[in-house]
């Protein structure tokens, strides 16, 4: 069934006890081994993931994987080639470690209730631009803008369509 739950009370339980402070509950596809390895290895903080089952997501504990639903359990036949699913969507907060980066294919979406700020730019240009939502709201990227967001609080991060590798490390 393409129906998911994510209670809010699971998605603070998992900020306030895990040592990362953002988790992905719909991605494109579950992290292999290779993947995880490669994470691992560059010093992230990462668990290994494994697929949801059922229609409600719940946070899992340290010494267990994440649990993920895959973007194809909501497919629908008119998307791209190199779409995995129709979109990802992560749940971050202020202490989520952020860098300069970029989407090839897709749209990345940050919406928040509190105060949220951006850098950034197109790929090519070299001068960045900054700016401030006090109260929170939404902040739209489109492929091929190079960005690094400073969030203030709960933040829901959506990214359409799902792609597998689209993220690029940049300097702003």
């Amino acid at each position: 069934m393409n129906v998911l739950f994510v209670p809010i009370e699971e998605v603070q339980r998992h900020l306030d006890s895990n040592v990362r402070k953002d988790i992905k509950i719909v991605a494109p596809e579950i992290l292999n081994a290779a993947g995880y390895q490669k994470l691992k290895d560059r010093g992230k903080i990462v668990k290994p993931e494994e697929p949801l089952k059922g229609i409600q997501w719940a946070h899992s504990e340290a010494d267990s994987a994440n649990l993920l639903c895959e973007s194809s359990h909501f497919i629908f036949p008119s998307l791209p080639q190199y779409a995995a699913g129709p979109f990802a969507v992560s749940f971050a907060n202020e202490l989520a470690e952020q860098d300069a980066h970029y989407h090839e294919y897709h749209i990345e979406i940050y919406y928040s209730t509190h105060r949220m700020s951006a850098d950034y730019k197109s790929v090519g240009d070299s001068k960045h631009e900054s700016k401030i939502l006090q109260e929170g709201g939404a902040i739209v990227f489109g492929p091929g803008v190079i960005h690094k967001v400073c969030l203030g609080g709960l933040t829901v991060v959506i990214e359409l369509p799902s792609v597998t590798g689209d993220r690029q490390n940049a300097e702003l």
